[in-house]
């Protein structure tokens, strides 16, 4: 699902308007008509009851009448209540209060604050209230009246739908400037904007449904997106049912260079998630003293026993074994459980400069760089990063809430200056890629937050990437699947105590659901 910030929206509302000739009344009515629908669909219960329509000045407000007006006309019983004088109201949305009269609809104006408490009171009686005070041009904090209206609504308890997005959100930021309505339903316009799945605000948004209001695919062709929110939808398109005379050499073959004395489970869950992901050939390097481990723990992955030092991890002597190996494979994995040994540092970053094959580089593998980032833009194949904030705080000296506070701009101008494919985990997990819009992962939750996710991680990853998944398509399916798997496993158990191990497993259950036939 694309998403577009408001700018956007605003843009293609005038692509149809201005140079294909539909008048922005009939853009309106569409979008009245599509809201309706969907409220008759998601609430009917509450529709029967007492519907109080809160509208703003402008086009959002507009919405509302007409929505409102709608409901009459289908036996219902709305009451508008305007947080502007009528005189003021904009373009069709005085129009649509022209409307409410010959329409038998009950409206009010809100007659300042001091009115406000006895609006409290009707909220607390609403079956349903329906949000459209003042849509997606916010640019600051909600102020005056319009802040007085969203504490009320939210201190009611009112179930809300909003047109658009919840009033106090900015259709063109993630994190919400103020006060915002909490809403359970948020019904948006024509195109998805990122605040509604964005970690910041989509707790405030509930359901979201994207509704046609009738704006032309050529209008929307010629915008570029902010982003794309990974779904199911987006998902299915990557599972495709294998030949018949496909053998294990064509489902990809790579290497994981990964654990160390005390760390062989984190080789053992990064195979592990290779292989469920469907890799054909998976060969496990690690130290010669974890090897045995590695091999009990998984026997269906092969073992390359390394050099090692003395205290079990990988010795700069296994360069030179690495890199003959990887003319025997697609992709490499690196990083789960390598130790932070200065000698095993030095290795990583010897091996991720001169790799030549598509690489996932996590954990260990990216700690190395802590303090020489600008080696990250050196390498001879395509990489993928897949670290976590604290990682990521570590080689830019950022601490781990200042990078997921500036995380839409940090991830992909790190992807640009790095040349690669930037897998930044955690709730809503973001990807970059250099001259590409972002991605916004909508699988996974606080069940993953436990020792081995991020090793399952990279044997994902690297097994799509010697599937031949480009960077960005490799790190971002690799992202919903991941999350996708937690979600069916924790749902199966019922609770939180999910093992890494077990998120790997459901990796095939999940790919069964979705492969198109």
């Amino acid at each position: 699902m694309k998403l577009y910030w408001a700018k956007d929206v605003r843009e293609a509302d005038r692509i149809a308007i201005q140079e294909m000739g539909i008048p922005s009344l009939t853009l309106m009515e569409n979008a009245a008509r599509s809201i309706t629908k969907a409220l008759l669909e998601e609430v009917p219960e509450r529709l029967r009851g007492r519907v109080l329509v809160l509208c703003g000045k402008g086009n959002n407000g507009g919405d509302g009448m007409a929505v409102a007006r709608m409901l009459k006309e289908r036996g219902h019983s709305p009451e508008v209540v305007l947080l502007a004088d009528p005189a003021r109201l904009s373009g069709d949305a005085s129009v649509q209060y022209e409307r409410l009269g010959p329409a038998g609809v009950p409206w009010e104006t809100l007659d300042g604050a001091q009115a406000v408490p006895a609006l409290s009171q009707r909220l607390r009686s609403a079956d349903l209230v329906l949000d459209a005070l003042l849509g997606t041009g916010l640019g600051g904090p909600a102020a005056g009246l319009s802040a007085e209206v969203i504490r009320a609504v939210n201190e009611s308890g009112a179930f809300v739908a909003s047109v658009d997005i919840p009033s106090g959100l900015s259709g063109d930021a993630c994190a919400p400037p103020g006060e915002a309505i909490r809403a359970q339903l948020t019904l948006t316009l024509a195109l998805a904007k990122p605040p509604l799945f964005a970690p910041e605000s989509a707790p405030l948004c509930g359901k979201v449904r994207l509704l046609d209001i009738g704006i032309p695919p050529q209008a929307i062709s010629r915008l570029r997106p902010a982003g794309e929110a990974l779904d199911t939808a987006w998902a299915r398109t990557f599972f495709q049912p294998r030949r018949p005379q496909t053998h294990k050499g064509d489902a990809g073959r790579l290497l994981l260079v990964a654990g160390s004395l005390g760390k062989s489970g984190a080789a053992v869950l990064g195979a592990r998630g290779a292989l469920r992901s469907g890799a054909g050939l998976v060969t496990v390097a690690s130290p010669a003293s974890a090897q045995p481990l590695v091999a009990a723990g998984l026997p269906e992955a092969m073992t390359l026993p390394l050099p090692e030092t003395k205290a079990g991890t990988l010795s700069m002597d296994a360069l030179t074994p690495i890199l003959a190996f990887c003319d025997r494979v697609d992709a490499v994995g690196m990083g789960p459980g390598l130790g932070d040994l200065p000698e095993t540092q030095a290795l990583a970053r010897e091996l991720y400069e001169r790799i030549p094959l598509p690489c996932a580089v996590d954990a260990d593998g990216l700690n190395a760089f802590q303090g020489e980032p600008e080696r990250l833009a050196h390498h001879a194949g395509a990489r993928v990063l897949t670290p976590h904030p604290g990682e990521m705080g570590r080689l830019v000296g950022h601490a781990a809430d200042q990078v997921i506070a500036q995380r839409y701009g940090l991830a992909p101008a790190r992807a640009e200056a790095w040349q690669v494919a930037l897998l930044l985990k955690g709730y809503r997990t973001l990807v970059a890629a250099p001259g590409e819009p972002w991605r916004l992962n909508l699988s996974g939750g606080p069940h993953m937050a436990a020792p081995g996710f991020g090793d399952v991680l990279t044997g994902i990853v690297t097994a799509l990437l010697a599937r031949g998944l480009s960077p960005l398509d490799a790190a971002s399916l690799g992202a919903w699947w991941h999350g996708a798997a937690a979600d069916l496993a924790s749902e199966r158990l019922g609770g939180y105590g999910l093992l890494a191990s077990e998120c790997a497993d459901a990796l095939p259950a999940v790919e069964g659901s979705l492969r198109t036939p």
